[in-house]
């Protein structure tokens, strides 16, 4: 194996790990219920923004999380109408 197939393989592990990683992330936000937003896993995983807007397999899970969330309540909006709405009353 020369160097370039090395090089190559190299970057296609690293390349598995990060989206493994970003997927990881995705499924466990989902398990604590958490609200998946790109600047939460970019905090969480270290990867950048355009990673998760770019990588197609990626870009299919964060879509597939955002869907199953699509009626969830931010508790912390839900919340802040609980209180407004005792203020006015």
């Amino acid at each position: 194996m020369n160097k370039y197939d090395m090089m190559i393989a190299c970057n296609r592990k690293t390349s598995e790990e990060k989206v493994n990683r970003a997927v990881t992330e995705i499924r466990q936000m989902l398990t604590d219920r958490e609200k998946v937003t790109v600047p939460k896993l970019v905090k969480r995983t270290g990867l950048s923004r355009g990673f998760f807007y770019k990588n197609e397999t990626v870009r299919k899970e964060m879509d597939r999380a955002l869907e199953q969330q699509a009626g969830m309540i931010d508790p912390k909006r839900y919340i802040g109408d609980i209180v407004m709405k005792n203020r006015i009353d």
